[in-house]
């Protein structure tokens, strides 16, 4: 699948091609502070399909302590206009669906962290739901 997305002011760019995760609607409270929404749309991508464009040296990482085990909490941002960016994370990119400049072809397939889940959102009955951290993103599920 090929994906583009940018920041609010368009400094820094990426394109993806390649393999893509459905959306996952995360609810840990990291993510809903880290981005001020109620829930984080995200999707993983490959490495070896994922480019940045435009200038990277607006990207700023923001790496949280531990909780209570590895892998760090990592965000990184356009440090110009604040908008959350694609982090590393477990050999995949992390992609804020938000920022992407299409998201037609792309549905939530899960939800994450529905322990932690602000009182204002209903996860529907019918969505696969995790309590805490889902198992890894399954390159076999993959878009058309």
């Amino acid at each position: 699948m090929k994906l583009s997305g940018h920041c609010l002011c368009g400094a820094v760019r990426f394109t993806v091609d390649g393999w893509v995760s459905p959306v996952q609607a995360c609810h840990a409270q990291r993510c809903r502070r880290a981005t001020g929404a109620l829930y984080t749309p995200e999707i993983a991508v490959q490495m070896d399909g994922f480019r940045w464009l435009g200038d990277v040296d607006a990207i700023t990482r923001y790496e949280a302590p531990l909780l209570h085990q590895p892998p760090a909490y990592r965000r990184n941002f356009c440090n110009r206009c604040g908008s959350p960016l694609p982090v590393e994370a477990e050999g995949y990119m992390i992609v804020h669906a938000g920022i992407l400049d299409d998201t037609r072809a792309l549905h939530i397939f899960r939800h994450a962290f529905t322990g932690q889940k602000s009182d204002l959102i209903d996860v529907p009955v019918d969505a696969e739901q995790f309590a805490g951290q889902p198992p890894t993103p399954d390159p076999s599920r993959i878009l058309p």
